[in-house]
């Protein structure tokens, strides 16, 4: 086993460059290894920087991130699709896909990667001069030619996650969208809905650099929850209760908050990670008593070539134009805690930064 540096959590809110990051000399049989070329954190990762990894102990110490996208160095002998040298958009959620839970037509949650509650000594994030990925073929996606860096490390986690959660909404064609919470994975949301055919959406938050995206990315109605009766106002200015709810951030509180808006017989999608052990309450008025047919979905991120690719084709085909989300760029593995800190700091211009390893 070799080292390498990488970045890694030390403690709350205390980060640094690593040289003792282990990465196997040489991948296994169907696996490859990866240089990246352009890192992006994300709020998960200053989640478990805040808490000192609180939720997730065993990752203190190891290298964090998940969003990168980079170079093939080495291919183990049994990879069949990809080759030394070529560009590669790398998983965030990665699949076992010999398993029951690939049988079964939820791979997602059977995942081989540092953030599945396993620990692997061995391994941590991708945060790191060189990273290991152990199925190749299936956890791998070319970067389409035309598409950026910029485009392409948006793709892992915000895409796969925002469209995976409106594929599973599945809103009619002309029907009403509410995005509670218009970060990058809300933003992405906004556009996953115009693109599947939502009339009114309305893009919920407070920062001005996330509504002006949303409104590029075709958002019709433009909501500050800061403003008091809001919730009133999106009945008001749909014409009654919403057809789904899409909620992409806030405290638990924010669940019963989406139920309130929703029709009976509507669907709200969860996106938003709740660690802080709270439990969830739910007025019972909100959820029409309890025989509302109001459906609620708890949703991650779909990992797997396949998802990753559609992806990138929809960038490549001009459908999504992801780099809008970033506001900050950086160059070298260094800056890494730097751009992390724009989330622990709550910096209101901010959307998502990106790190080249240059």
């Amino acid at each position: 086993m070799n080292q390498c540096k990488g970045v890694i959590i030390t403690g709350k809110n205390t980060m640094t460059v690593s040289s003792q990051c282990p990465v196997p000399e040489e991948p296994c049989p169907t696996g490859a290894l990866i240089r990246p070329l352009i890192w992006s954190p994300c709020t998960s990762d200053a989640h478990l920087c805040a808490t000192g990894c609180a939720s997730l102990p065993y990752l203190l110490g190891k290298a964090v991130g998940h969003e990168m996208c980079g170079v093939i160095t080495k291919v183990g002998c049994e990879v069949r699709d990809f080759k030394v040298g070529q560009r590669v958009i790398v998983c965030s959620v990665m699949p076992v896909w010999r398993s029951l839970e690939a049988q079964d037509g939820m791979a997602k949650q059977h995942q081989d990667n540092m953030y599945a509650g396993v620990d692997f000594p061995d391994r941590g994030g991708s945060f790191v001069e060189e990273y290991e990925i152990r199925d190749a073929d299936m956890n791998l996606a070319p970067i389409p030619e035309g598409v950026t860096l910029e485009q392409a490390v948006m793709v892992p986690d915000m895409m796969c996650t925002a469209f995976e959660g409106v594929s599973q909404l599945a809103p009619a064609f002309g029907s009403s969208v509410v995005v509670l919470g218009i970060g990058p994975v809300g933003l992405m949301a906004v556009r996953a809905a115009v693109l599947h055919g939502a009339g009114n959406v309305f893009a919920v938050g407070s920062r001005q650099v996330c509504f002006e995206v949303a409104k590029e990315y075709g958002a019709t109605h433009l909501v500050d929850y800061h403003n008091e009766d809001y919730l009133q106002q999106i009945v008001k200015d749909n014409g009654g209760p919403v057809d789904g709810v899409i909620l992409c951030g806030g405290s638990e509180k924010e669940l019963g908050k989406g139920l309130s808006i929703l029709k009976k017989g509507g669907t709200l999608v969860n996106m938003s990670a709740y660690f802080g052990g709270s439990p969830i309450e739910i007025d019972p008025s909100v959820w029409g008593f309890g025989y509302g047919d109001k459906t609620i979905k708890g949703v991650g991120c779909r990992g797997g070539r396949l998802w990753m690719a559609r992806m990138a084709k929809l960038i490549a085909c001009g459908r999504v134009a992801p780099e809008k989300l970033i506001t900050h760029r950086y160059h070298g593995m260094e800056k890494i805690p730097q751009a992390m800190n724009l989330f622990l700091n709550r910096d209101r211009g901010l959307i998502k930064p990106v790190i080249y390893n240059d």
